[in-house]
């Protein structure tokens, strides 16, 4: 199967599994909580699969995927 997508390197190396970025796909960092609690009370009522992740430098990030 051949992709239209071009594939550039520094592009996004995570597809499935692997280390999650501090990084937005625009290149903004994404918002970071100090505890737990406070990244999962920022998760609006209608969103679906977002959760909250460690990250050892920031605290916690939101994000989807994580199973």
């Amino acid at each position: 199967m051949v992709s239209n997508v071009a594939r550039v390197p520094g592009d996004n190396p995570r597809k499935s599994g692997g280390a999650r970025s501090c990084y937005n796909k625009n290149g903004s960092p994404k918002s970071a909580f100090k505890t737990k609690k406070l990244a999962e009370r920022a998760i609006p009522r209608t969103s679906v699969g977002l959760a909250a992740y460690a990250c050892p430098e920031h605290g916690w990030h939101l994000g989807h995927g994580g199973r």
